[in-house]
């Protein structure tokens, strides 16, 4: 990166997907994961699971695309991307379907573990405050209140699981 270039001086900050994984460093294996969409904007995919995925250690993301006319993506930027570009302002979401790694993970673990227990909750559906719909919908409200409130849940649920394991 130079100064000359402002585009990639510009750019930089916001790339949050690929890091390099050494063979020696302990990761948490690939998530799995669906796309859920609720309501097919486009009129191409139709609704229910139009794709699945998977969430790499490194950051990055594949998703293949069902139907007639498969096909696979891979995005640098890990699923930042694929909410960006597939979501549709939730009328499709990312729904994992792998069990939860911090169950099978010992205390000592507990960094990965809890990082894992965040990212499953992150993935988890939030009913809007207004018409309580999990998905898509017509209102304006924020869903900030309740993300916060899953994730804490989550997380306050791991320690209760695992006492001491943050510290």
């Amino acid at each position: 990166m130079t100064a000359e270039n402002p585009q990639q001086i510009a750019a930089g900050p916001q790339f949050v997907g690929a890091r390099i994984v050494r063979p020696d460093e302990a990761v948490a294996p690939p998530r799995l994961f669906v796309l859920r969409r609720h309501i097919d904007v486009s009129g191409v995919s139709g609704t229910g699971i139009v794709a699945d995925g998977a969430l790499w250690p490194d950051g990055t993301a594949s998703v293949r695309w069902r139907g007639e006319h498969p096909s696979i993506v891979f995005w640098d930027r890990g699923r930042i991307s694929v909410d960006h570009v597939h979501g549709h302002g939730g009328a499709t979401e990312v729904e994992f379907v792998d069990e939860d790694p911090a169950d099978s993970l010992p205390t000592a673990e507990a960094p990965i573990a809890l990082r894992r227990v965040i990212d499953i909750a992150l993935g988890k559906p939030v009913r809007c405050p207004q018409c309580h719909r999990p998905g898509a919908c017509r209102c304006i409200a924020s869903r900030h209140e309740e993300r916060v409130e899953v994730v804490l849940d989550a997380v306050l649920s791991w320690l209760s699981r695992n006492p001491g394991g943050a510290s």
